[in-house]
This record gives C-alpha cells, sequence and structure tokens, in this order.
C-alpha cells in the first residue's frame, strides 16, 4: 500500500511540473567553422627588402602538392630554401629545406590582401609578400660553343662577364622583354684556342669578349679549334725519378694534368705504391693534389701482381719541380714527416 501511494504522488509531482511550464536547459551554439577553400594562389612574390617567394604547383607522383620556394636576407642565392607543403585548412604548412647548410625551417604560407602571402617562419620573422609583375619576354637569345673546347659567360651592360672556373657555362639563355646591352665573353680550355663568334650563322667578331645591343632573337655560338702548338706543361718533366728505395714515374695526362706513380720497396716481392693525379701550374711547378690512392701490393717470382691492398683513396700533398732535374713530394699523410727529393734517371741507351 505504501509503494503505491508514493507511486501516486509522484506522478502528481510530475503533472504539476508540467502545469507550471517547465522549461528545458539552454543550447550551447557551436563556434562557426571557417570555410575552408581550394588554394589558389601562385607564382612569384617579393617584398620591399627584394626578398623573394615562389609558390607553384608540383605534379609530382611520389609527392604531389605546393611547391614553395624562398630567398631571405642579405645574400639571397645562399639564403635559401624551398620543398613541398601540403594545404591546412586555408594555410600552406611544413618543412623547407636549406640549400646551404642553415637548416631546415618551418613555415606557415596564408593569403594577405588582394593578391598577397605572408610567410610565417615558426620561432621566428614573419614577411609580407605582393605579387610581382613579370614582363612577357619577346627577344630570345641563346650563347652556344660549337662541340668542346671552351666556355662561355654573359653580363648586363658592359662590364666583363666572370666565368666561374668550377661551374663554367657551356650553354646559356637570355630572354628579354625590351632591347638591353649585353656583354658575351669566350675562354678557351688548355689545348684549345678561340675562333671567333658567330651570330645566326654568320662570322660576328674574332674577339673573345664582345659587347652588343641585344634587341632581336638571335643564336650567338663561341667557335674553338684545338691549338696544334699546345704542349702539355708537364712534358718538361716526364721520366723516371728515383730517392733511395723509392721509384717515381711521371707521364702526361690529357691535355693539362700529370700521373704520377710512386713505388717504394719494402723488399723484392712487396711495396707501397701511390698512384697521384694533379695538374701543373705553370708559374711555380706545383701540383697540388688530392684523391690519390695508395695500396699495399705483392708481387709473385715473374713480377705479376699477386696482391693488391688498398690503405687510402683521398691521400693529398703537393709534388713541387725543380729546374734541376729533381722534384720534392710532400705527402700529407706522411708516417714519418718528411719531404721526399726525387732525382731525374738519365734514359739508359740500348
Amino acid at each position: 500500500m505504501k509503494r503505491l501511494i508514493c507511486l501516486l504522488l509522484a506522478a502528481c509531482l510530475l503533472l504539476a511540473l508540467a502545469a507550471c511550464g517547465g522549461t528545458a536547459a539552454p543550447k550551447t551554439e557551436e563556434p562557426a567553422k571557417e570555410e575552408v577553400r581550394e588554394w589558389t594562389r601562385r607564382g612569384y612574390f617579393t617584398d620591399e627588402a627584394q626578398n623573394m617567394l615562389s609558390v607553384i604547383w608540383m605534379d609530382d607522383i611520389d609527392e604531389p602538392g605546393w611547391y614553395v620556394g624562398c630567398m631571405l636576407g642579405e645574400d639571397l642565392i645562399e639564403d635559401s630554401w624551398g620543398g613541398t607543403l601540403a594545404q591546412e585548412g586555408n594555410s600552406l604548412h611544413g618543412v623547407l629545406g636549406s640549400s646551404d647548410s642553415k637548416g631546415e625551417i618551418t613555415v606557415t604560407v596564408s593569403e594577405d590582401g588582394e593578391n598577397g602571402l605572408l610567410l610565417a617562419i615558426e620561432g621566428g620573422e614573419t614577411y609580407r609578400f605582393t605579387e610581382m609583375e613579370l614582363q612577357e619576354a619577346s627577344i630570345f637569345v641563346t650563347i652556344n660553343i660549337e662541340g668542346w673546347g671552351g666556355s662561355i659567360a654573359y653580363a648586363e651592360g658592359e662590364a666583363a662577364p666572370e666565368i666561374d672556373p668550377e661551374y663554367p657555362f657551356q650553354s646559356a639563355q637570355v630572354n628579354l622583354a625590351e632591347p638591353a646591352v649585353y656583354t658575351i665573353l669566350a675562354q678557351a680550355e688548355p689545348g684549345f684556342r678561340f675562333v671567333k663568334w658567330t651570330r645566326n650563322g654568320e662570322d660576328l667578331s674574332t674577339e673573345p669578349q664582345v659587347t652588343l645591343q641585344l634587341d632581336e632573337s638571335a643564336d650567338f655560338l663561341a667557335v674553338f679549334e684545338e691549338d696544334p702548338d699546345w704542349q702539355n706543361p708537364v712534358m718538361n718533366f716526364v721520366g723516371e725519378y728515383q730517392c733511395d728505395r723509392a721509384h717515381a714515374t711521371v707521364e702526361c695526362f690529357g691535355k693539362e694534368e700529370a700521373r704520377i706513380t710512386i713505388e717504394w720497396g719494402g723488399s723484392a716481392w712487396d711495396s707501397a705504391r701511390w698512384l697521384i693525379l694533379g695538374k701543373l701550374d705553370p708559374e711555380t711547378l706545383t701540383i697540388e693534389y688530392s684523391g690519390a690512392n695508395k695500396a699495399n701490393v705483392v708481387y709473385d717470382e715473374n713480377g705479376e701482381i699477386k696482391s693488391e691492398e688498398t690503405v687510402y683513396e683521398d691521400g693529398t700533398g703537393t709534388i713541387v719541380f725543380g729546374t734541376d732535374g729533381s722534384f720534392t713530394w710532400h705527402e700529407d699523410q706522411s708516417e714519418n714527416g718528411t719531404d721526399m727529393v726525387f732525382e731525374w734517371l738519365p734514359v739508359q741507351g740500348d
């Protein structure tokens, strides 16, 4: 009976609450989500400090995406980074690798204004870029060499261009939106000589350096030929040399290099052998070499190589020729720390 009375009281209480117009708890509004748009801002951008930013779609099989490159700082060529970034929300985000040894940077690229971009470096600065105005080229100029035998260089204006000895050009292309003055330069390699410049197949000049007005598309060609009077400067030192138990052979290699083989006999059956390649400086008569190979060689009773064990393949040092028929060998890896002086051996008659 008590349970029945309790149930009736509970039902009456619920009816009373309903009659009083009880209200439910208010709903919490969720923040509006940002509309994610397809990334379309691409091209080349710059800022007031001449920093540069490029955003280009790369349809690479392994890693398709937006390739972002930037050149920041005073030395824009060395201070550069690049990499493929993924779109996260309405921004591009990820890591850009360094072209030098400055380390990676984590960046976020986002839209700025009607056509600009913001580049924010994690833990660093933020750069504001505007779109670059690129003029459409109408003058196309190629600069090449005929065959082998030389290098070319070019520069805007009348100043002499410089040829990079480590990475010389054999071909180049200049695209211009309007006429401009350029200077082109041809430089022969050892064993060759410069003959002439041609323009569109017609003779232009026999001078290796030419300054001209580029006002129409053209093809420039630097012509070289082998120099019949050329002699490898090592030719004056070719021969056999001796220093105690060490024997050396000096040979010409190519048009300007030397090949030097040195054998130091430990016994009648084994010796240490060095193979050295390098270029002779005709002014100082010095060869500064690297990448030399040293090996321990064992011979059989017939003088044939029985075994050969490499000691190193990155030897460095110098060889200096004297005017008295000798040369001095300084080996950076020398165990005794002293230089060796080799004397020229006269050719024995038959």
